[in-house]
């Protein structure tokens, strides 16, 4: 189930990553997302609201193999 997932490069929102990577549904990049928070790989750089989306930023890269 642990697909690889790219994330864009930058300060990005939800759906700049779900536009890149189209073989994944959203739940899923959002799965990954959590996951990638909690492992400290992504931090988010914006809160977000109804309004304006949170934004988030690759802070170290995955290990090999995942």
């Amino acid at each position: 189930m642990n697909k690889t997932i790219q994330w864009p490069a930058g300060d990005f929102a939800l759906p700049a990553a779900v536009a890149l990577n189209p073989a994944l549904t959203e739940a899923a990049v959002r799965k990954q997302l959590s996951t990638a928070l909690a492992a400290k790989t992504i931090v988010q750089t914006r809160k977000g609201d109804g309004k304006i989306p949170g934004t988030f930023q690759v802070v170290k890269a995955a290990p090999a193999g995942n």
